[in-house]
């Protein structure tokens, strides 16, 4: 390592090895503000300091020396930070998912906070990129919301995925202000809804099948979510594999005719034959098929 790189950028500028651009960028303004010299007049270390928290910044926004700084960078013992590039990927992902809905929520003031997870959204036949659950945790006698985003959906775009983080706050908006926005357990969405969503800024057109459920991030609202949407794509490094269902051999029901050694018959499932022996309870013999019925 080079004398420079000696130093340890992020314990400069106080945050972890995983902070995305979006992190570096405001712990550095809010610590060059505090340390200008201008800002610290008489102090004869502030220049100093000012030196090293632009340094920091300038290495860990650019993408090629970040990389060269991370290769030989160690966290201090004791420090309990984790290595660049051995943080879960997922856990980045969701403090920046649970950011956005932060950000969504000082838009709109009505919307409540809920608790953000990551969870298979092919688990069963309708794919999902997200659900709202209302309800489903309690915390400090409180009731929340729970907000499901599908692993899969995250190999989409940043912006498809911000649509369905606003997709489902429209359900909670909805749930806030108790109106039903659904039916068909929650898989048809009314006109009611669509009103909804057009005021978080989704775009929104009508499905046959499904309602008014088909929602897109309008131009002004990916400007709104510039920083969420950068965060975003800087966090999407992973994505869920789809569920695999393994079809169920269909029974077969025809009935067959099957016999014993005493000579009784019986029609029976060929399937049920197939699974174990039927014994009969007058000779205690096995019944067999029997072709001659």
């Amino acid at each position: 390592m080079t004398a420079t790189q000696t130093k340890d950028y992020y314990a400069v500028l106080g945050i972890a090895p995983d902070a995305t651009a979006r992190q570096v960028k405001a712990a550095y303004r809010k610590l060059a503000k505090k340390h200008h010299p201008d800002a610290c007049p008489g102090d004869p270390d502030a220049a100093a300091r000012f030196r090293d928290i632009t340094e920091a910044y300038e290495t860990l926004t650019d993408p090629e020396r970040r990389k060269a700084y991370d290769r030989t960078y160690t966290p201090p013992p004791g420090s309990g930070m984790t290595p660049p590039g051995q943080t879960p990927a997922a856990s980045r992902l969701l403090a920046v998912l649970e950011d956005t809905w932060t950000a969504i929520r000082s838009h709109h003031g009505e919307i409540p906070p809920v608790v953000i997870i990551i969870a298979s959204g092919t688990f069963s036949k309708q794919a999902r990129w997200g659900h709202h659950a209302p309800g489903r945790w309690q915390h400090d006698g409180t009731d929340h919301a729970e907000v499901m985003i599908s692993g899969e959906g995250l190999r989409r775009t940043p912006r498809e995925v911000l649509g369905t983080l606003l997709h489902e706050a429209a359900h909670a908006l909805a749930a806030a202000r108790d109106i039903t926005d659904t039916s068909r357990q929650g898989r048809y969405h009314n006109k009611k809804y669509a009103l909804l969503a057009r005021e978080l800024g989704l775009d929104v057109s009508e499905d046959t099948q499904f309602g008014w459920t088909v929602t897109t991030v309008t131009a002004g609202t990916a400007t709104r979510y510039e920083s969420q949407l950068a965060a975003i794509a800087d966090a999407m490094t992973i994505w869920r594999k789809d569920e695999h269902h393994s079809r169920a051999a269909k029974r077969d029901t025809n009935l067959i005719a099957a016999s014993c050694p005493c000579g009784r018959k019986i029609r029976v499932a060929a399937s049920t034959l197939k699974e174990a022996p039927i014994l009969c309870q007058a000779c205690d013999g096995y019944f067999e098929p029997d072709s001659t019925l």
